[in-house]
């Protein structure tokens, strides 16, 4: 008893035209999300990394705003404080006099037909995340082009801790 060969019959057109089908679809339902905006931020150098890392940049120049932002235990913010090389000076808790004493600083900057200096934040580790957006954005809205995010120093944060 011979028996033949049955080859088994593939449609394959009505796939194609399901693929063709799903690919319109995704191309013609596809809607781009607008891009991201990005914060350009002077980082300290890694110690110890390799040479390759961007230059660090130096923050102990005359021209640069310090301000230092200490927390509660909830992470809200306790106090913050402008920290000249003369010595530091609290402003409250309130944001909004930080907006207000920044924008002076870079207004006086812009009068002297200087860019805006650079800004350290330095700010207690256990700050909540949307204040710590918030306090960058803040420096944006003011006028400073360069923010270095920093962690408020040991000494800073022991001697003064605020609640």
């Amino acid at each position: 008893m011979s028996s033949e060969r049955v080859e088994p019959d593939l449609p394959i057109t009505p796939m194609l035209d399901m693929s063709f089908q799903l690919m319109a679809f995704f191309i013609l339902t596809f809607s781009p999300k607008p891009v991201e905006g990005q914060l350009s931020l002077s980082l300290p150098k890694e110690e110890g990394g390799p040479s390759n890392v961007a230059p660090s940049v130096d923050l102990t120049e005359d021209e640069d705003v310090v301000v230092q932002i200490y927390a509660s235990d909830n992470g809200n913010i306790a106090d913050i404080s402008i920290a000249p090389k003369t010595g530091s000076y609290s402003i409250g808790k309130d944001t909004s006099a930080l907006f207000k004493f920044l924008k002076e600083k870079a207004a006086a900057a812009t009068a002297e037909k200087k860019p805006a200096p650079k800004l350290r934040l330095e700010m207690a580790d256990q700050l909540n995340y949307q204040f710590v957006i918030k306090l960058l954005d803040e420096g944006k809205r003011a006028g400073f082009e360069r923010i270095s995010p920093a962690a408020l120093t040991p000494a800073a944060a022991g001697g003064a801790a605020k609640k």
